[in-house]
């Protein structure tokens, strides 16, 4: 019975002491480089949506990445070209290999998060 006590201790203790543990975002985050970024506006049946879109270098990989654009005091914002922190949310690989629909959040200054996700890849 004592055994059995002990070893119920000891997995609680792990357990809690793994809840216990706040996730670091840059633990898991790349480098991205972003070398240009638009915006994209489109109005449908009176409804209008803002897109930002960038062409960013990740992992060696060229890749287009778009989002709800980011607003700022009531102003729609561009990156600006440079060096940021990504961190990947969902890798939706399809069996062919692609890389559309990976989910990221683009660490800005300000402490501003864009979420994103690849739109395009190119050479």
């Amino acid at each position: 019975m004592k055994v059995f006590v002990a070893a119920m201790f000891v997995l609680l203790s792990t357990a809690v002491a793994r809840a216990a543990e706040t996730p670091n975002p840059a633990g898991s985050a790349s480098k991205i480089h972003v070398s240009a970024s638009h915006l994209d506006t489109r109005c449908v049946s009176g409804v209008c949506s803002n897109l930002l879109y960038a062409d960013t270098i990740l992992n060696g990989k060229k890749l287009q990445l778009s989002g709800n654009a980011v607003i700022v005091k009531k102003t729609l914002m561009l990156i600006a070209p440079g060096d940021y922190t990504a961190k990947l949310l969902k890798d939706n690989h399809n069996s062919d290999g692609s890389l559309f629909n990976q989910e990221y959040d683009l660490f800005l200054p300000d402490n501003i998060v864009w979420q994103c996700f690849t739109t395009g890849v190119s050479e």
